[in-house]
């Protein structure tokens, strides 16, 4: 295969090298480049969404294994930092949402789509879905049980913050199926929290996850972010502390994402937030979390998940990271079929006129890239911190090693990588950078296979730089 190098130019090149100039393993990339590496299919035109959906979801499929993303697009209150924000919990708006919801999903039980192969995992997310009540957190999980195919060992993950997550909840989640909670902690620090607008004390946290601990009956895992207003990097290995003490089955640590024109980031232009770490200065986070969880003897699912122990599978991360069938409900979720990716409506009204028709309230699809199962092989693999050079030449019949060689030589003398015969392994250093790592991969095949008209993108994130 020809080379790709002659269709980089300086500023591609950086974008996909990154900073050639310098070891310094916190400046090896310019800035963060997106938040999910991957390479955007074509969009099916508007007038042309529902008709493609409807045969697609009658159409024959091959695939066996699939997960389901549920959507609950409400939260108590905003935390400052968040991207993903919709609306106020509203007890009526909320009552006729879990209504439609709950009708999508059982309409699933009598489409082929829904009904081939096995679930492997489920996730509820959002937003915060404990924002339901417990008579609709029992009607939502009796839905899911009933109308989709789920494996013997489904993994069912409920997504929510400590915030008026009572015993109540607690108890519909477990006694419908739910085996994995997974808790927004962010920061056990009461200061830090404050900051980011979390409501319960460092203090109740505590005393919310040892309480679900306790009850063994299901996996707990917690999500920190580190690089936030009012936290050194002393106070985010201590939240890593206490999360061991506690007795956690894992938890996932990621890096602030300041969103440009978001509320924190007005706040600290405004000086009402204490001004936080830049991406650089995050790597210090990233390197004391690596070397502190290694030492405790916590293995890595992937770039940002640690386990202890069985409990924690992370199915549903480790099935989606990798490209799997993605069956999605609920205004705003994200799915995707053997051949597109789509998104459900937004909007909670029009969602729930659309439900009330009876109709998948399917607002968009695109075209799955003709490359996208080599991609999603990639992504899947990076995630994981190793790629098999060997297992893609098996599956796709290309040498990858051979292709990727003037980026992975450039890489591993910067101590972001080691190459072997049979596959990469990113070094702690790489792990940091692995989504712009990821990204320049992709990008190094979409150039090569469009002869040069690919253009690599760079998306606004991480405002402070």
């Amino acid at each position: 295969m020809e080379s790709w190098l002659k269709f980089v130019d300086d500023e591609k090149r950086r974008l996909i090298f990154g900073n050639e100039e310098t070891f310094e393993a916190a400046k090896a990339y310019d800035k963060k480049r997106t938040v999910h590496a991957g390479i955007r299919g074509k969009n099916v035109e508007a007038d042309k969404t529902m008709s493609v959906w409807q045969a697609e979801a009658k159409a024959k499929h091959s695939f066996e294994d699939a997960c389901v993303y549920i959507n609950i697009p409400f939260c108590q209150t905003k935390c400052t930092y968040c991207g993903f924000f919709k609306n106020l919990s509203d007890a009526s708006l909320i009552d006729d949402y879990t209504e439609a919801l709950t009708g999508e999903i059982a309409d699933a039980k009598n489409t082929p789509l829904y009904s081939h192969g096995k679930v492997r995992a489920v996730y509820i997310g959002g937003g915060t879905p404990g924002t339901l009540s417990a008579m609709q957190i029992e009607k939502m999980l009796k839905a899911v049980r009933e109308s989709l195919p789920l494996s013997n060992d489904c993994e069912i993950t409920f997504e929510t913050r400590t915030y008026q997550f009572g015993a109540d909840k607690i108890q519909a989640c477990v006694d419908n199926g739910v085996n994995r909670f997974s808790l927004g902690v962010q920061s056990f620090d009461t200061k830090a929290r404050r900051a980011i607008g979390r409501v319960d004390s460092g203090e109740k946290v505590m005393e919310m996850v040892s309480r679900l601990i306790s009850m063994k009956e299901a996996s707990v895992s917690l999500d920190f972010i580190f690089g936030l207003p009012h936290q050194p990097v002393e106070t985010f290995l201590n939240d890593i502390h206490t999360a061991d003490c506690l007795g956690v089955d894992g938890m996932a640590v990621y890096q602030l994402n300041v969103f440009e024109g978001g509320k924190m980031d007005e706040g600290i232009k405004k000086g009402k937030t204490e001004a936080v770490p830049e991406t650089s200065r995050q790597y210090e986070y990233h390197s004391a979390a690596y070397e502190m969880l290694s030492d405790m003897g916590y293995s890595q699912l992937s770039m940002s998940h640690w386990v202890r122990g069985t409990l924690d599978r992370s199915i549903y991360n480790r099935f989606t990271k990798s490209g799997c069938v993605l069956h999605a409900f609920g205004a705003g979720a994200g799915g995707r079929t053997e051949n597109y990716g789509y998104f459900v409506h937004p909007a909670v009204t029009p969602y729930n006129m659309m439900r009330a028709k009876g109709i998948k309230p399917v607002m968009g699809l695109s075209e799955k890239n003709i490359m996208s199962g080599l991609y999603e092989f990639i992504n899947g693999q990076m995630d994981t911190g190793i790629l098999r050079f060997d297992t893609a030449e098996r599956l796709f019949g290309i040498n990858l090693k051979s292709i990727f060689a003037p980026l992975t030589e450039s890489w591993e003398k910067r101590g972001l990588v080691t190459v072997g015969e049979r596959a990469m392994r990113l070094l702690p250093a790489g792990q940091f950078w692995y989504v712009n790592m990821t990204q320049a991969l992709l990008d190094i095949l979409e150039l090569i296979h469009s002869q040069g008209v690919y253009e690599p993108v760079s998306d606004k994130i991480a405002a402070q730089g």
